[in-house]
């Protein structure tokens, strides 16, 4: 009787259905709390949003790495959708890997690269929040703070990259994605100073360095991995 009771005590797990799927896609679109909110905020006022979100209040944006993962999701699907070809974090004829590709393995990592961009951006996240860490160690956030504020940034990197992409499709003008990008690096390196402090100079000269070795870490990382792939094939 009291293993009865204790089973009809429990809380009833309704199915998974078409209304539960709608209800957990409007909790993560409502404005007020969700990804367009969240979107907005770190796109307009990036280092006080993630202060914010560090500090103060977490209730009203979307957690960094699902809001990492969905946009990245989003953006993929949009590429294969319209057929995009863009190389953004491959080492595709990097460090002039064109040169000695006998001697590596970059088409496995390139094509795991191009279908988890949200693993990738996680990836380069990681090696950046490195040294962002080293040349930002007296202002005391810890490693994985940072890591919180370089995925809300790269969330936003690549929906705003896909609006610039989809309006070079529509147009046929690659200058506007090539421009898309100069503006996104140099949003990146703002977000970044402003988040240490929006008012100091030399926090955005330490951004762009940080950025800078950032990607070329991760990038050698990769070649360096592609070559013991190929060594131990």
């Amino acid at each position: 009787m009291n293993q009865e009771n204790s089973s009809e005590t429990k809380k009833e797990i309704k199915r998974i259905d078409a209304s539960y799927i709608s209800h957990e896609i409007q909790h993560l679109l409502h404005f007020d709390k969700g990804f367009p909110f969240t979107f907005k905020e770190v796109l307009l006022r990036p280092g006080k949003a993630v202060r914010e979100y560090l500090r103060e209040n977490r209730e009203k944006y979307v957690k960094p790495i699902v809001f990492l993962v969905f946009a990245a999701v989003i953006y993929t699907f949009i590429i294969h959708l319209f057929h995009i070809e863009v190389l953004i974090f491959n080492i595709k004829g990097f460090g002039g890997t064109q040169q000695w590709e006998h001697n590596l393995d970059t088409e496995v990592i390139n094509k795991w690269i191009d279908s988890h961009l949200g693993y990738s951006a996680l990836i380069i996240g990681f090696f950046m929040a490195i040294w962002t860490k080293i040349f930002f160690y007296k202002k005391g956030y810890n490693i994985f703070e940072i890591f919180v504020l370089l995925s809300y940034v790269f969330g936003v990197f690549f929906i705003a990259l896909l609006f610039f992409l989809l309006l070079s499709k529509l147009t046929g003008l690659l200058m506007i994605t090539q421009i898309g990008v100069l503006l996104l690096q140099v949003y990146f390196v703002g977000a970044i100073g402003q988040f240490f402090g929006e008012k100091n100079l030399i926090n955005y000269v330490k951004s762009l360095i940080c950025l800078f070795l950032g990607i070329i870490t991760y990038k050698y990382s990769l070649i360096l991995l592609a070559y013991l792939i190929h060594l131990f094939k």
